[in-house]
């Protein structure tokens, strides 16, 4: 896959978080540290995914929520280009 399609996946991934009722997230800003917490927990989702399944589609899955949960965290914060 191409990195263009990965950033559209991950746009996606983005458009439905955003589109969360008040009813799936509490609606605020979340500090840093909230945004690690969020990730160590899809990490073991990813691994459970991976080891429940057959082959790399459901782990897959909860890796294109880690890359929004990423990209969210820095349209949040000033992150410093490499």
């Amino acid at each position: 896959m191409k990195r263009q399609d990965v950033y559209k996946l991950i746009d996606g991934e983005r458009a439905y978080q955003d589109s969360l009722s008040s009813t799936r997230t509490d609606g605020r800003n979340h500090v840093v540290g909230e945004y690690i917490v969020m990730l160590q927990h899809y990490m073991q989702k990813a691994i459970d995914a991976w080891t429940m399944n057959p082959g790399d589609t459901e782990a897959l899955k909860v890796i294109r929520k880690m890359a929004g949960i990423c990209v969210k965290c820095m349209e949040n914060f000033d992150t410093e280009p490499r």
